[in-house]
């Protein structure tokens, strides 16, 4: 091959490639053509956007049932409760409910699954991580006694158990006496595990001297 063909043929490779502008090229707007813009195609199927329940933003509700373990007899729902709600709403709630609202919380708890709940702590913080659906029910128990008579009224009311023939080691025997003693201690010592260390000594010591 002589250098002329190899000329020609290296022009005509290079013919067939896009020319390079320089950096500060601009185009001639009366010779430039107008293209239209470029649009994809349609896509053969459709994309459909997920179904939302809720309103963004918006934190799940629940219904919270609140169940007392004895006296006064409570019974109360609480239909589209934020799981950001305080275990301190709750009772008062509960107070509103049996009229104690005046007198305050302090003779209220709040427990689940048999653990007493700090007014602190929110529905969420309690449950953790545990899927409890659309419902979730919380022990209620009412220190004192404030009982509801039959026509509605509420009255104060000391529990004595001697007149309920339940006394001396039957009680200390009793897990009644064992939650009522923890909540007592929670509300007291204001530290959960300062109160449940003070509880678990006296629970072993009474152990210790029971009758084998």
């Amino acid at each position: 091959m002589t250098e002329l063909s190899f000329a020609k043929n290296f022009l005509s490779s290079l013919s067939s490639r896009s020319v390079k502008l320089q950096p500060d090229y601009v185009a001639d707007p009366k010779t430039l053509e107008v293209k239209g813009p470029y649009t994809l195609p349609r896509m053969p199927l459709s994309m459909r956007r997920p179904a939302i329940s809720q309103p963004p933003g918006s934190s799940p509700t629940i219904t919270i049932l609140l169940k007392s373990l004895r006296n006064p007899p409570i019974s109360l729902s609480l239909p589209s409760q934020s799981l950001s709600t305080s275990i301190h709403e709750l009772k008062s709630a509960v107070a509103k409910e049996i009229g104690t609202e005046g007198s305050g919380t302090e003779a209220i708890r709040v427990l689940y699954k048999k653990k007493p709940c700090p007014d602190s702590k929110t529905v969420k913080e309690v449950l953790g991580d545990e899927d409890v659906g659309k419902e979730v029910e919380f022990s209620i128990m009412v220190i004192g006694g404030a009982m509801a008579s039959q026509d509605g009224a509420m009255r104060d009311e000391t529990i004595d158990l001697g007149a309920q023939g339940v006394s001396g080691d039957e009680v200390l025997g009793s897990d009644e006496f064992w939650d009522d003693l923890k909540g007592f201690l929670v509300q007291r010592i204001k530290d959960e595990q300062k109160a449940a260390a003070v509880w678990e000594t006296l629970r072993k010591a009474r152990r210790t001297k029971e009758p084998t």
